[in-house]
């Protein structure tokens, strides 16, 4: 029970970080022009501009990108920047 107790509790922590980690707002290109919106806002279509510092906003497919690296340590506990590539991977048949 007590290590059950200590999970849960560590867990909750890793969901408060998460949430900390958050933007107000992020900037996206919208109908051609690209414009300022508040995170809960973005939707289907958007293209969301990030820049050095930025906290990704959403669960995204990279459209073009030059040397990115993402941190991922709140969610998979990697010490170090990963790596990403927008050139999409073939799809297996």
């Amino acid at each position: 029970a007590g290590i059950a107790a200590w999970t849960e509790h560590k867990a909750g922590d890793a969901l408060e970080a998460l949430s900390k980690m958050t933007q107000a707002s992020i900037w996206v290109v919208r109908d051609g022009k690209e414009i300022k919106v508040e995170v809960p806002t973005i939707v289907r279509g958007d293209l969301v501009v990030l820049g050095t510092g930025d906290v990704v906003p959403a669960d995204l497919r990279l459209v073009e990108s030059e040397d990115i690296k993402v941190s991922e340590m709140a969610l998979t506990g990697e010490p170090d920047d990963v790596a990403k590539t927008w050139k999409m991977k073939p799809k297996k048949e």
